[in-house]
């Protein structure tokens, strides 16, 4: 996992070529050219995003965690929350949906972090989280980025 801020994304750069693409993106961005509702790809399936309005809360413990996929969690607006776990915390027996990349179970979180807008937290496959928490029915403008790993 990684927090940070935007202008420092490209201290990441070296880990994959389609990580490096999307921490330039991330660099590089300004929210003005942004569209929310919209998904954009930068290569392919292996790197693209999406940015949404979507309302936070104050949500259970249900981590996700994803095999092929880095997520990058970016707050356009306002501020999230995001639970973390120990990635071999899951339970052996975890169902995992391939075709989505995610797998969903009860937890507690050992920590949790806020993103507030203008930084980011980048969840490699395998860190399981709990994003979009917050105050119950606060909404916020959020840009995921997904990198193939």
């Amino acid at each position: 996992m990684i927090l940070d801020r935007w202008d420092k994304a490209l201290c990441y750069l070296g880990i994959s070529p389609e990580l490096d693409m999307a921490l330039r993106m991330l660099h590089d961005l300004t929210p003005q050219q942004l569209e929310v509702g919209k998904k954009i790809q930068l290569d392919s399936d292996k790197v693209f995003y999406s940015t949404n309005e979507i309302t936070l809360s104050p949500r259970a413990p249900r981590f996700e965690f994803h095999q092929k996929y880095i997520d990058i969690h970016v707050p356009i607006t306002g501020t999230e929350t995001i639970a973390l776990c120990a990635a071999d915390s899951q339970p052996k027996d975890t169902p995992f949906d391939t075709e989505k990349d995610m797998g969903l179970f009860e937890g507690q979180p050992l920590y949790t972090v806020t993103v507030p807008a203008g930084w980011f937290c980048l969840c490699m496959p395998g860190d399981a989280h709990v994003p979009c928490m917050g105050e119950e029915g606060h909404a916020i403008v959020k840009m995921i980025v997904k990198v193939r790993a």
